[in-house]
């Protein structure tokens, strides 16, 4: 004669609370997944899209500073090109154009005026120069004597 074992399954509420959970993760991962396939950049860039054509005009260089000289005749000149205070007021707006911030360098020979300095640091400044400055020569270190 065979006995018959208990075999009762009982159901309790944390197998299913522990059922729950683990499905709610499941799903949250694979929504979570799936987005960042969706709007994974390396993915957009394999599109292949023809764009249009034109002619397109490159700003100067951002980071090279803009060299204003003054020679020893008190003659101002920008990138080589003898200039006066108005016509290089005109220029500066148009290289700072892209960059308010890329700096403005004025070198004048040791013999000028100081005044024509201030001058051409008024105009650049009206220009909108944000960053502005004076261009020295460094001095030799001289040799201090041993004691």
């Amino acid at each position: 004669m065979k006995i018959k074992g208990r075999r009762e399954f009982r159901v309790s509420l944390e197998s299913l609370a522990f059922t729950d959970i683990i499905l709610n993760i499941f799903i949250f991962f694979f929504t979570a997944f799936s987005l960042v396939y969706t709007f994974n950049p390396m993915r957009e860039s394999k599109i292949i899209v023809k764009l249009p054509q034109a002619d397109v005009k490159t700003p100067p260089d951002q980071k090279q500073p803009i060299i204003v000289n003054i020679n020893s005749h008190h003659e101002v000149f920008l990138s080589s090109k003898l200039t006066n205070l108005t016509d290089l007021r005109k220029e500066l707006e148009t290289l700072i154009a892209f960059n308010k911030e890329r700096p403005v360098i004025v070198r004048a020979d040791k013999s000028v005026v100081f005044d024509r300095v201030v001058q051409v640091l008024d105009v650049a400044n009206k220009s909108g120069v944000e960053r502005l400055g004076i261009a020295i020569e460094e001095k030799p270190v001289s040799q201090l004597p041993n004691p």
